[in-house]
């Protein structure tokens, strides 16, 4: 299973065999936490199936979404590198299928190869960035735009082309909206309206058709 994993997959058979016995796999249903924010890091976590999102909780209560984790991949990795308490939280956005190793057996993997450790680092930091964009257009920008930013991001990546426009395939509910945009779910609800009422988008069985965005070709 582990070889599915793209930093894991120049280990040794032994390695990986290692590593495999001593994970054990969870199925988290959706909206289930998988670790919360400052918690122990204790577990490697692997996702083989389903779709994860790592947020963060502001005093105010408000969920924001930094990045969306699709499988097979693996999250949760910097805490147990630099040996801190998880920096934010995880969730499934479906039903999941999570290995989780024990941070002590990964460890005593890692060290036999020296290259690892800043492969592992090198993916988290693309995450780490994506998340600071989140971060900066919620600081910067209206909430409209923030949402249509958000749109445009998750077309990029799940975008599909059909004569009508680009639909996201991707289920998203309005809280998923709202998080990934930084504001509450009736806000969220009223730009997606409004948006709609422009023809700018459609909705289809909870999935998003982008029929025309100002800046943006599809």
């Amino acid at each position: 299973m582990l070889e599915k994993i793209g930093v894991l997959k120049n280990l040794k058979p032994e390695d990986l065999k290692f590593l495999e016995m001593e994970m054990k796999t969870e199925k988290y249903k959706k909206g289930e936490a998988i670790f919360y924010e400052n918690s122990k890091a204790d577990w490697f976590h692997v996702l083989f199936e389903g779709r994860v999102k790592i947020s963060k909780t502001y005093p105010d209560g408000k969920e924001i979404t930094l990045e969306i984790v699709d499988a097979p991949d693996f999250f949760g990795a910097l805490a147990i590198l630099k040996n801190i308490p998880y920096p934010a939280t995880s969730r499934a956005m479906e039903n999941s299928l999570i290995g989780k190793i024990p941070a002590s057996s990964f460890f005593s993997v890692v060290k036999k190869y020296p290259d690892l450790e800043k492969e592992i680092l090198d993916h988290v930091t693309m995450r780490l960035k994506a998340g600071m964009d989140v971060l900066k257009s919620i600081l910067l920008d209206d909430v409209t735009k923030r949402v249509i930013s958000q749109l445009m991001r998750l077309a990029k990546r799940y975008g599909k082309k059909s004569e009508e426009g680009l639909l996201i395939e991707l289920k998203l509910t309005r809280e998923d909206i709202a998080e990934l945009a930084g504001t509450t779910v009736e806000t969220a609800i009223r730009v997606m309206s409004r948006l709609k009422k422009e023809g700018l988008i459609e909705e289809r069985e909870r999935k998003i058709l982008i029929k025309k965005m100002p800046n943006f070709k599809i």
